[in-house]
């Protein structure tokens, strides 16, 4: 009897230990916050964990609830946001951008030669690669062209640059060097704008708004996200393709019109670009965005355009789901089995970010990045992710205008 005891209470506590184990993994894993609609759950149920203890509220209030296992393990407490079920156009048709930051975005330091003597200026007073000069002894910075005249207007004498690095405002004095003629130099190159083209994720008629991308623009030598302060949507036409292979990325080739979608930019974020349009870019329905719970792995389609035609759909498969906040372009994988696109372009290639992810004729995400040994492969965002930074960026537009 003592020896079953024993073992019986070894393998109650095996039994607890591997269930707090599984807890401890799941809360991990999933998300602090869900949103739903005030009709119900909407389906809230993800890796066997249910949402217990959740009350309906009017659309738009937040509650509270619990994620159980099995209906008895208590896995975390979550947040409830209660909203109505957004819908959008799904677009896939390709956009040219064309973005201004905010100040000048420093690319390199460099040395400077003078006097037979090697400076290297902006090195020595702490200038970093991906800061961004906003001023220059308080007159604001706005374009490549004002950095040197700014420097030689100092004649040599210590100047003050205002700074953004890492969301903080910092300042560094420097002293510019002399290099003859009059002309002062203080050992930095710097980038003021950017563009490209990609793929249009959603549009929603009844505000104009659009999003596209599914992640941010970064700066190709820093690897930053540019900063912005102004941008331009523009028509883009797709001439061709570069099929991907394992190890090198393909391309869609393309350049800015006149024909298409012509609107501003207001956001350029982690999850993508967003702003507005002058006109609807493609004359789909809307269709529902689905809540991150409504995603399941299984046959879904992206809408793309390869050519100079229109965006078609092709079908994809979703193979897994990711649902860790700190994952936020990547919470899909994805990969094409689509006959047709594959042999066009041979997977996901750039220009294809923003492609919409297309299931059980809901919006659940869009195609952000390719695996580069795999191209067949690539990561995908959850459209809740997006609508939710859209609506969060354009809250901060609205009261800086205030």
């Amino acid at each position: 009897m003592r020896r079953f005891i024993r073992i019986s209470t070894v393998a109650i506590g095996i039994i607890c230990t591997l269930v707090l184990g599984a807890g401890t993994v799941l809360s991990n894993a999933l998300p602090s916050k869900f949103s739903v609609s005030k009709t119900g759950c909407e389906g809230l149920s993800v890796y066997g964990v249910t949402l217990n203890s959740y009350r309906s509220n009017s659309a738009g209030s937040k509650t509270g609830g619990k994620l159980m296992l099995g209906n008895i393990v208590p896995i975390k407490d979550v947040q409830i946001n209660i909203k109505e079920n957004e819908k959008v156009v799904p677009c896939g048709n390709p956009f040219g951008i064309k973005m201004f930051t905010k100040g000048v975005m420093v690319v390199k330091t460099d040395k400077i030669i003078a006097d037979k003597k090697v400076y290297n200026p902006a090195r020595d007073s702490g200038i970093e690669i991906g800061d961004v000069i906003t001023h220059i002894n308080s007159q604001p910075v706005s374009y490549t062209e004002d950095l040197p005249i700014k420097v030689n207007e100092s004649k040599g004498k210590p100047i003050v640059l205002t700074i953004v690095r890492d969301n903080k405002v910092i300042s560094k004095t420097i002293l510019p060097v002399d290099t003859g003629n009059s002309c002062y130099k203080i050992g930095v190159w710097v980038r003021d704008s950017s563009a490209g083209i990609g793929t249009m994720t959603f549009y929603h008629p009844k505000s104009s708004a659009f999003g596209g991308l599914g992640h941010g623009i970064c700066d190709v030598d820093t690897g930053n996200l540019l900063p912005m302060s102004q941008g331009e949507v523009t028509g883009a036409q797709i001439e061709s393709v570069t099929r991907a292979r394992s190890g090198c990325a393909g391309t869609l080739n393309g350049h800015h019109c006149d024909n298409g979608c012509r609107g501003y930019v207001i956001s350029n974020c982690q999850s993508g670009v967003f702003g507005y349009l002058d006109s609807a870019p493609v004359s789909n329905a809307p269709i529902a965005v689905a809540y991150k719970q409504q995603v399941k792995t299984g046959k879904a389609q992206i809408v793309t355009t390869v050519d100079n035609g229109s965006p078609k759909y092709y079908d994809i498969e979703i193979e897994s789901i990711n649902y860790n906040e700190r994952a936020k372009t990547k919470n899909l994988v994805i990969r094409i089995t689509d006959k047709e696109l594959l042999d066009e372009t041979n997977g996901i290639v750039q220009g294809m970010s923003g492609s919409p992810i297309i299931q059980d004729n809901r919006l659940v995400g869009a195609v952000t990045h390719v695996f580069v040994n795999e191209p067949q492969r690539g990561y995908g965002i959850f459209a809740e992710n997006m609508i939710e930074d859209f609506n969060e960026e354009n809250k901060k537009i609205e009261k800086s205008a205030a």
